[in-house]
């Protein structure tokens, strides 16, 4: 059994939504607002999130001593993949704390993710879907996709108490409420910005020659700068 939070804790905070809505930007505007936030790293978060779970430690250990607030907790690869968000009932034993559920209107973020999954290596992306939905079909891999994100959004909002979750469209909701959720001045409104819009040419090219082994060796403290030049505004 998970063992139970310190009752004097202070909140942390789970974004518990897909990815490609918004993990990034709400990582940079927690951080921005004095809130340690941790975002993916490298999908370590994710592995040892499961590797805790499994061994019957907090979910978070080895990370929740530094950090209030945890983004993007997920580890996707062909041969291995754990959606370590939707754990977010562990995560609630072990720490109580308040949840984000980061949304946008369903058939954007499925635009999304499939052009994400397209700008993959074709072989790479092919296994990703046969491990995952057991086929490689785009219009069974959308619809699976679909049923995903539904059944995902409709347990979270069963499930968590309302006075501990909030709701977040990155493409409607003023950050205002971000703010308000998470306990800083609604002045910090201005820390929160689109981290990830569209590639433009040069990043869509880059995206496309550059393999991944490249990629994931580009230090952390430049992948944000180079993200933002090769994105539209």
């Amino acid at each position: 059994m998970t063992p139970p939070a310190a009752p004097d804790a202070p909140d942390r905070f789970f974004q518990i939504g897909f990815s490609k809505c918004g993990t990034t930007a709400i990582w940079a505007f927690l951080n921005r607002c004095g809130i340690p936030c941790v975002h993916y790293d490298r999908g370590r978060l994710a592995r040892r999130m499961r590797d805790n779970l499994a061994a019957g430690r907090r979910p978070l250990e080895g990370y929740d001593h530094r950090y209030r607030a945890f983004t993007n907790m997920n580890h996707n690869e062909p041969d291995d993949y754990f959606d370590a968000f939707k754990e977010y009932a562990a995560l609630d034993r072990a720490y109580g704390g308040r949840f984000i559920l980061n949304t946008r209107p369903r058939e954007h973020w499925l635009r999304s993710r499939m052009s994400h999954d397209a700008r993959r290596l074709r072989a790479r992306r092919l296994a990703n879907h046969r491990l995952r939905f057991g086929t490689d079909d785009p219009a069974e891999v959308a619809d699976r996709w679909r049923a995903e994100w539904e059944e995902h959004h409709r347990r979270v909002v069963a499930e968590i108490p309302a006075e501990r979750l909030l709701v977040f469209d990155i493409e409607s909701d003023p950050p205002e409420r971000l703010c308000d959720f998470v306990g800083v001045p609604r002045s910090c409104a201005r820390h929160w910005r689109r981290e990830n819009p569209s590639m433009n040419a040069a990043g869509r090219l880059v995206g496309a020659v550059v393999p991944p082994a490249v990629k994931r060796r580009i230090p952390e403290r430049l992948k944000l700068p180079l993200k933002r030049l090769l994105r539209r505004r």
